[in-house]
């Protein structure tokens, strides 16, 4: 897991610090719905969305970067597997953000399902 972590590089935290807001506001909503507290929620996932694209992207920059201003490293044969590793650190954000997206979705519709009146 830190290997995970550092290898997401700086972005991944901001990712890990909206998931885990999004997380614990979904658990709530799962464990006591309101309406109005579905908002935040929407919000909050957006705002996660938005930082694994930040995070990512940011990633993808500096591994190409990286590879370019290495000149070794543009001579290498090993150069695709260099790329291909970086790619692989690059979408570890990805990975994070959308496990917490979709877990906390998944608490949301359990919210959602306490929330709806049952006519069986």
């Amino acid at each position: 897991m830190v290997e995970f972590m550092r290898a997401g590089g700086f972005g991944i935290w901001i990712v890990l610090l909206f998931g885990v807001v999004l997380l614990i506001g979904s658990a709530r909503f799962a464990w006591k719905p309101n309406d109005g507290r579905v908002g935040f929620l929407r919000g909050m996932s957006t705002t996660t969305l938005f930082s694994i694209g930040t995070a990512v992207s940011t990633n993808f920059a500096t591994v190409m970067w990286s590879v370019a201003g290495k000149d070794e490293w543009g001579k290498s044969p090993d150069m695709p597997l260099i790329v291909m590793t970086g790619i692989a650190e690059s979408i570890t954000p990805a990975i994070l953000g959308f496990a917490f997206l979709t877990l906390a979705w998944l608490m949301i519709a359990v919210g959602h399902r306490r929330m709806t009146p049952s006519f069986a």
